[in-house]
Parts: C-alpha cells; sequence; structure tokens
C-alpha cells in the first residue's frame, strides 16, 4: 500500500469478523491485517458484482470533498488522514492507484454561503476575488484535490486484501451473531454493512436511511478538472441542491447529481426501494446543470460558437445512467462499540457515512484499528 502503512506477519489466533465489503469494509479490513489481525469479512455484494444501486461504493461518484462541518472536529479528522493517505497513494502508484490528482472549483449560488473551513488546508487553496466569480456564483474556491475511479480502486484493495490473508464469504446475514457461523472463535464483529445495519435482527438501526443519488457517467477524457456548484446550506453534511463534475483516471467523467432522502418503499417489512433504475427526466436535469457550470463538457468537435450547449449535445457521449443509495444516518456516523453480543462478542459499528464513505475510509479504518486494540 504506503510508506504510511505497516504490515506484521504473525496474526492473532482468533479472527476478526468484518461484516460488509464496500470501501468501509475493505480499508477497515485492511488495516486489522496490516495491524497483525487475521481477518475474515462476509458479504452479500463484492466489488466484482454487477452494478447495483444497493452496492454504494461502486455507483458513488467519487470524489474527496469533505462536508465537515467547521466545528466537526472528528469527521474534519477522518477525512484529512483519508486525503494524506490516498495522495500519497497517488503519488507513489501513479496510473495503477484508481486516483487522480485534479484542481477543484467549488461555486456557490447562495448569498452569504462560504467554503467549508476544510479546503483551507488542501494544496493551492485560492478564494476567487468579486471580478473573477461567473455569473451563477455568488462565491467560489478553489484547491488541489482527488478523485477516484471505484472499479479499479475496490479492484485494488481486493487483491491487497487477499495478499494480506484475507478471506472473504458471501452470504446475506440475518444478523450479525449468523457471522459466527464462518468464525465462531471470532474476537470481535465490525459491523459496516452501511443500510443492512437496519434489518440485522440484533443490530436493528432504524436510523439508517437511504439518500438516492442519481449520477450520469460521460466518455470525455479532455475534461482534467472538477466542479461544484452548491445552492443553499450544507448544512454539516449534504444540505443543499449540488451539481458536480467528477473527472476521473480512465476518461470518464461522471455529472450529478441528486439527493432524495428515504425514498424506498413505506413497508418496513419488505424493505423494497421505491426507484431504483435511473429516471430519464432527472439524466436530462442532471445534463442541463452540469452543462451551466462546465460548457466545455460538449465534445469538442460538437462546439458551435455563440450557440449555448444543451443536453442532447452529450448524447453521444453518455456511457450509462447510474443510481445508488448512500447509507445515511440520522444521529451522523455511528463509529463506535456497540453492545456485545449475547454471547460475549464484542461489536464495533463503522457505520452512517452517507455520501463520505469515499472521503473519510482510511480515516475510519484506523479509529476501528484503535477500538480493537483496547478490547
Amino acid at each position: 500500500m504506503t510508506s504510511n502503512t505497516r504490515t506484521h506477519t504473525t496474526q492473532h489466533p482468533h479472527p476478526i469478523l468484518v461484516c460488509g465489503f464496500g470501501i468501509i469494509g475493505l480499508t477497515t479490513s485492511i488495516r486489522l491485517l496490516q495491524a497483525g489481525h487475521s481477518v475474515i469479512a462476509v458479504a452479500s455484494h463484492l466489488p466484482s458484482d454487477p452494478l447495483s444501486p444497493y452496492y454504494a461504493s461502486t455507483a458513488a461518484g467519487a470524489h474527496h470533498l469533505s462536508f465537515a462541518a467547521d466545528g466537526d472536529e472528528r469527521q474534519r479528522r477522518l477525512d484529512r488522514r483519508t486525503f494524506d493517505v490516498m495522495w500519497e497513494e497517488e503519488e507513489e502508484e501513479g496510473d495503477g492507484s484508481g486516483l487522480m490528482r485534479v484542481t477543484q472549483r467549488e461555486f456557490y449560488g447562495s448569498e452569504g454561503e462560504r467554503h467549508v473551513q476544510f479546503f483551507e488546508g488542501l494544496p493551492d487553496f485560492k478564494v476567487y476575488e468579486t471580478n473573477e466569480l461567473p455569473p451563477f456564483a455568488k462565491h467560489a474556491v478553489s484547491f488541489t484535490s482527488l478523485t477516484m475511479d471505484p472499479p479499479a480502486y475496490l479492484s485494488k484493495l481486493v487483491s491487497l486484501f487477499t495478499a494480506l490473508g484475507g478471506v472473504i464469504h458471501r452470504a446475506t446475514l440475518p444478523s450479525l451473531a449468523s457471522a459466527l457461523q464462518f468464525a465462531p472463535s471470532a474476537r470481535a464483529i465490525i459491523n459496516c454493512t452501511a443500510l443492512g445495519s437496519r434489518t440485522l435482527t440484533d443490530v436493528n438501526d432504524m436510523e439508517m436511511y437511504p439518500v438516492r443519488g442519481q449520477v450520469v457517467v460521460l466518455r470525455a477524457p479532455w475534461i482534467r478538472e472538477g466542479r461544484t456548484k452548491q445552492v443553499g446550506s450544507l448544512e454539516g453534511g449534504e444540505g443543499g441542491e449540488r451539481t458536480y463534475i467528477i473527472p476521473r483516471r480512465s476518461g470518464e467523467v461522471v455529472i450529478g447529481g441528486t439527493r432524495e432522502v428515504d425514498d424506498w418503499c413505506s413497508c418496513v417489512l419488505c424493505c423494497v426501494f421505491r426507484t431504483p433504475d435511473p429516471r430519464p427526466e432527472t439524466s436530462q436535469d442532471i445534463k442541463q446543470r452540469a452543462l451551466a457550470i462546465f460548457p466545455e463538457l460538449v465534445p469538442p468537435d460538437a462546439r458551435v460558437a455563440g450557440q449555448t450547449p444543451q443536453p442532447e449535445d452529450l448524447d453521444e457521449i453518455v456511457v450509462r445512467d447510474v443510481v445508488g443509495l448512500r447509507p445515511a444516518r440520522r444521529g451522523g456516523l455511528r463509529l463506535e462499540r456497540g453492545d456485545d453480543l449475547v454471547l460475549g462478542v464484542p461489536i464495533i459499528h463503522n457505520v452512517g457515512h452517507s455520501g463520505a464513505g469515499w472521503q473519510s475510509c482510511w480515516g475510519c479504518a484506523e479509529e476501528v484499528v484503535r477500538l480493537v486494540e483496547v478490547l
């Protein structure tokens, strides 16, 4: 991985069970392995599966843009640690990193809205002067950040997990306790099941809820800069309306997005999500909003001087429309030791990241290791 990780060859005789294998479960598993623990992961969805809204890690746009409120020191610390790890990965691994450094421009469309202080600590931070603002912005900043290509990055992590001796089982778990069938002598269980925490009978976290997000993926390798427009307050998370353009090293560009809270059916027992498929009218709206802040998305040979770009100008470069269900939690991130199972097995929760899983994953993983080491 990177020089700031440590790997032990002698592993603990009692394995740790990690339930869930998205970006949170994977990074948590890797840090535990690197700390000398034996790890068995159990999950119903894996990174190599076909794209699904229920496995949010591959559906994510995936860029490092912190939502941490200025006074939220824990979230700021988790996000910064993850940024530093990924920055070093990109530097050391280059094309194989699944990451890309980009100039990121953040525009704010509401009077009085300002950037979060987190951005001020990132490379090349700059505040736009009033005379530099585009017509649609009241405030703007830029800095250097990172974007992630989820399939490439997750594949890299799976290879590392396996090389470190990790074992994975595919299973749909009715409870955390049921994972003990794969390791009856487990030292601890780490809950990284995201929205699954709502239906696990021994967790039953009814504070978990989905935030539906829809994006459009383009093939636009000429775009090497990220842009976001925020309208309304973030409210310490993902409040307001966000339009974003996320280029990837592969040449794909993600444009988005939506934030539809509690977009599932009202029947708690069946727990069937209402509309997992992309909505054509939403894709059209996303294209319109993205072009308003980044007209250069139109292919160079299709641009007409003096003509305002239209959504259909992007049709020839659309790769796919994607829906993902962000695993949000009322009360925020749950990164803590929970109640032990009846069998006495300790539980540590690492869930409730909403849309911040990619940008906080390594920081959260290292916090789990600290919690395990004081059991």
